[in-house]
């Protein structure tokens, strides 16, 4: 019996456990099944926290949008309107992107248009990183130079963990040097930290604000949401600005006039034709005809009229124009633009100015002229030909010298005279100069007279006796010509070989001639281009500029003044450059309309500050205003963006 009853016993409690295991079956099962759910459950949980931090984050920029001050305004400057406007609203625009991404827009009013552009595609392309706190709900941000900073690198190994500068923005707590980890070592770990990665821009009247969110502990899971919101375009204005070169006035002691001292020096009657311009004075010691246009003041010691010889009805016609701003001769007269009755000048002082006071060589004369001066090695007692060379060097009928030191060369016969001229010498000579090809500075001539000058310039002196000649082979191997020189012919005449062959007239150009600097003749029986009917010899186009640096620099080494007693120096105008910076800012932010007009083409405004009158000389820039005005903001649409987080562009 007892061994049946343990027999049973051990049964009973193998039933027992199987029953039990049997009904742990479905626990089990329950169990494994909500494993998974509760996963689920937390990954929804998260994401649905990281749109909310997204879309909280939008709201939260377009409030920093509206406190934005948008009494702000800028401006900038360019050679158009246009230019001016399109560069002021680049500027403003990116500098209030810039304080949503981060970045430094480039404000420089100077700037060019593409720099200004470049600048402003870089801010908008900028992303700009917060922080949020689940657990004190406290935001933070990349912080730089007092402004919220654009990342390199988003997600827990990016910026936030590389560079620190990590600003508190609840409380105010200046951003620490030191990376994340020193605010919270378990960032990653922790579920306390949302990252949010945010891009804004502005396009014509609306601004587009992206932005990504996620859990630092779970960055794979991101939501991305794109809101736009509207505000109205910015307001711009434009204005002319005088922020050129400003001039003060004052008139200096009187420059001693020389043969040197006019673009054309006559003695005697002059015509000039109804297409001719000159520059520089232009003076006769008879009656001068400027049928043309005279662009700076003209003499006669008998009558200035304004008559072409080349028009209809001449003596009457009256085509001339006087002054920048082709006025006539009335005017010109009344404003000494035209002036009567001026002293002759003393063509004797060109004979001076070759010989002295003896027509023999004497060196030792003290009254001596260039025949006199010339070192031995830049005397000819004959004919020479004279070749300049840019490195400052001479060569005279094959020997090679430096410049002379006195500037003086003196050839008793006739000098053939060519070559790029270095420095500043003057060439005599007792019978003719010949030019014998282009004669070129190696430094221009100053024929604009507001150019800026040349405290060195090359200049140089050519003195005949008798004629300054073009040869039959020197315009044959030159149909372009130019002479950079002070040309002065004491007994004779300025032009063409009476031997160069006849032409029909050709106003294309292909003969064409350009003559930088000046000419002093006695005679006027010749001339570079001598016209017979359709017919032509030498140059049918002619250039005539005044070097400016024979005025304000003086005349090449012996040039003769134009008169021995009587003739009275002229005034000068004296216009310094304003240059203290105080009185430029006031100036140089002074609009057209402010200013008042002068009626001096060289100085056409001025201006009183201080009571003092200043001159500006300058053109104007267009100078553009802009100013974005603060208003209501709204959005005007919102859409979750699928698999497009907000990145660096180029991390």
């Amino acid at each position: 019996m007892n061994v049946i009853k343990r027999s049973k016993k051990g049964f009973a409690l193998i039933f027992v456990v199987l029953i039990a295991a049997a009904m742990m079956i479905p626990i089990l099962m329950l169990i494994s099944s909500a494993i998974p759910r509760r996963t689920n459950v937390v990954g929804e949980a998260v994401s649905d926290r990281a749109l909310a931090m997204a879309d909280s984050t939008v709201d939260n920029i377009l409030n920093q949008i509206n406190t934005f001050p948008f009494t702000f305004s800028t401006s900038a400057k360019g050679d158009t309107e246009v230019d001016a406007l399109t560069k002021v609203q680049d500027i403003l625009i990116g500098y209030f992107i810039s304080k949503l991404n981060g970045g430094v827009m480039n404000n420089d009013p100077t700037a060019s248009l593409d720099t200004i552009a470049a600048s402003l595609n870089t801010i908008k392309e900028n992303v700009s990183t917060y922080l949020y706190n689940l657990d004190t709900q406290e935001y933070y941000a990349v912080w730089e130079n007092n402004n919220i900073a654009n990342v390199s690198a988003v997600g827990p190994v990016g910026s936030i963990a590389q560079t620190g500068n990590i600003k508190n923005l609840s409380t105010g707590t200046p951003p620490s040097a030191l990376p994340f980890t020193n605010i919270d070592p378990k960032y990653k770990t922790d579920n306390l930290w949302v990252e949010i990665d945010t891009r804004s821009d502005y396009v014509v009247d609306q601004w587009d604000i992206s932005v990504t969110s996620y859990l630092l502990s779970k960055p794979e899971i991101k939501r991305t949401i794109k809101a736009v919101a509207s505000r109205g375009t910015p307001s711009s204005s434009t204005d002319e600005v005088a922020d050129g070169n400003w001039y003060t006035h004052s008139v200096i002691a009187g420059i001693v006039h020389s043969f040197a001292g006019y673009s054309g020096l006559y003695h005697e009657e002059v015509y000039f034709g109804q297409y001719e311009t000159t520059t520089g004075m232009i003076r006769s010691d008879s009656n001068l005809y400027m049928g043309g246009w005279a662009k700076d003041p003209v003499f006669a010691h008998g009558t200035v009229y304004d008559d072409a010889i080349d028009a209809p009805n001449f003596p009457n016609n009256n085509t001339g124009k006087f002054s920048l701003a082709q006025e006539n001769l009335t005017w010109a007269k009344a404003n000494e633009y035209a002036t009567d009755g001026y002293p002759a000048a003393v063509w004797a002082n060109g004979y001076a100015a070759l010989y002295g006071t003896n027509p023999v060589r004497n060196p030792p004369d003290p009254n001596g002229g260039i025949q006199d001066k010339a070192f031995p090695d830049y005397y000819v007692n004959g004919d020479a030909t004279i070749v300049f060379h840019a490195d400052g060097t001479v060569t005279i009928n094959g020997n090679t010298l430096p410049m002379p030191l006195n500037g003086a060369i003196f050839v008793e016969g006739t000098a053939t005279v060519s070559g790029t001229v270095e420095g500043r010498c003057t060439v005599g000579a007792g019978n003719n100069i010949n030019i014998g090809g282009n004669i070129i500075y190696n430094t221009p001539p100053r024929s604009d007279r507001n150019a800026p000058p040349n405290p060195n310039p090359d200049l140089l002196g050519l003195i005949a006796h008798n004629n300054i000649l073009i040869p039959v082979g020197t315009f044959n191997a030159n149909n372009h010509l130019q002479i950079d020189a002070a040309m002065l012919t004491v007994a004779g005449s300025f032009g063409i070989d009476a031997n160069a062959p006849w032409h029909y007239i050709d106003p294309s150009g292909t003969y064409e001639a350009y003559w930088n600097g000046c000419q002093a003749e006695w005679k006027m029986s010749n001339a570079p281009a001598i016209v017979f009917g359709s017919w032509v010899k030498g140059y049918d186009i002619q250039h005539t500029n005044y070097d400016w640096n024979l005025r304000d620099y003086g005349p090449p080494p012996f040039y003769p003044v134009t008169n021995s007693t009587g003739e009275d120096p002229d005034p000068v105008d004296n216009y310094p450059n304003v240059t203290d910076a105080t009185i430029l800012s006031v100036l140089n932010n002074l609009k057209k309309s402010e200013l008042t007009p002068t009626g001096n083409p060289t100085y056409p405004y001025s201006y009183v500050h201080d009571d003092i009158t200043y001159y500006y000389g300058g053109t104007f820039n267009w100078h553009a205003v802009a100013t974005m005005q603060k208003t209501a903001l709204y959005r005007i649409s919102w859409k979750e963006q699928i698999a497009k987080p907000v990145e660096p562009v180029n991390p």
